[in-house]
């Protein structure tokens, strides 16, 4: 922005000290917006963190709790379907969480 409104300058004239301090003020504008954002979805990120790590650490306590109950899912065959599509939606809910909280300014 600073470039260009330089070669703007130079090319229309003008005042450069008042366009250089519009630019810094729009430069500061965007940098207190982009943190208020960031406020703003702090939950929602918290979140999506939860949601993903709290499976986990409850299948790692139902691991340590009772191995023999919870190895049947990792069994060959029909069940380990359960796991791996566990996996995959934890995966892809977490990246839609990420994509819908980045928000660009």
């Amino acid at each position: 922005m600073v470039i260009a409104s330089i070669n703007i300058n130079r090319q229309i004239g003008g005042n450069l000290a008042e366009i250089l301090e519009t630019v810094a003020e729009t430069i500061r504008e965007r940098i207190r917006i982009k943190r208020e954002i960031n406020v703003l979805t702090a939950q929602q990120r918290i979140s999506g963190y939860v949601l993903v790590g709290l499976p986990i650490a409850l299948g790692a306590f139902l691991m340590i709790l009772n191995p023999t109950y919870e190895m049947r899912l990792f069994a060959p065959g029909p069940t380990l379907c359960i796991p791996v599509g566990a996996g995959i939606g934890m995966v892809a809910g977490f990246l839609v969480m990420r994509r819908i909280v980045d928000i660009e300014v």
